[in-house]
């Protein structure tokens, strides 16, 4: 099946994900998971009228990974006319939404874009959607404060230094400023980094733990 092999890569890196239990309330909104165009490009959609805001910029995402697929055809194409890859192999993006946590005021919808362009592997990176009180925010804003985000940034630098195991690539200019988050069931978040950032490869996406007592 054409773009088999591709498909089960991205599915081993979402097998890496952290698994994280939803959590539970009566009233939180029910989310669909929708295909754009083609199987492999899915964006959440979260049930409401307040969620209109939300919903649309994760379909712009699925969107947006469509063109760039369009794009990857087109040069495929043009590389296999020069013999620069082999046949049977295919350059693909795929976009899974996952569903990391949900209640009547929180939700989390973190997105795994894979893409595969040549070269040994491909790569993945990640985007969050997070919903406080039906309004989309930003990682700053999921802190209690400015003081609490200062001081939170802190924390995760000095937890990553002191773990090298974990954190072999982490260094001082290693920050979680401009990541993606999600909410836990803890009350804190887990920060997201990307491959390479702050570990190998083959680790796939790292998370760091921030405690409630920074969060909202």
């Amino acid at each position: 099946m054409k773009k088999l092999g591709t498909v089960l890569i991205m599915l081993c890196f979402l097998a890496m994900l952290p698994l994280q239990g939803l959590g539970a309330s009566a009233a939180a909104p029910k989310i669909s998971v929708k295909t754009y165009k083609t199987e492999q490009i899915q964006y959440a959609v979260i049930h409401g009228d307040k969620y209109k805001a939300v919903n649309a910029k994760m379909k712009k995402e699925a969107e947006e990974a469509y063109a760039t697929q369009k794009k990857l055809d087109k040069q495929m194409k043009k590389d296999k006319e020069a013999g620069v890859i082999l046949q049977g192999t295919d350059y693909v993006i795929g976009l899974t939404p996952v569903i990391k946590y949900k209640t009547s005021t929180n939700i989390s919808i973190l997105t795994q874009t894979y893409i595969y362009d040549g070269g040994a592997h491909g790569n993945s990176y990640y985007e969050s959607y997070n919903v406080y009180k039906g309004k989309l925010i930003s990682l700053k804003k999921a802190f209690k404060s400015d003081s609490a985000y200062v001081n939170g940034k802190k924390y995760a630098k000095q937890k990553m230094l002191h773990n090298p195991a974990s954190y072999p690539f982490a260094d001082n200019k290693s920050t979680i400023a401009g990541h993606a988050f999600y909410f836990t069931s803890t009350g804190g978040i887990k920060v997201v980094f990307d491959p390479y950032e702050v570990a190998p490869y083959v680790d796939g996406m790292k998370t760091v733990l921030i405690p409630k007592k920074y969060i909202k």
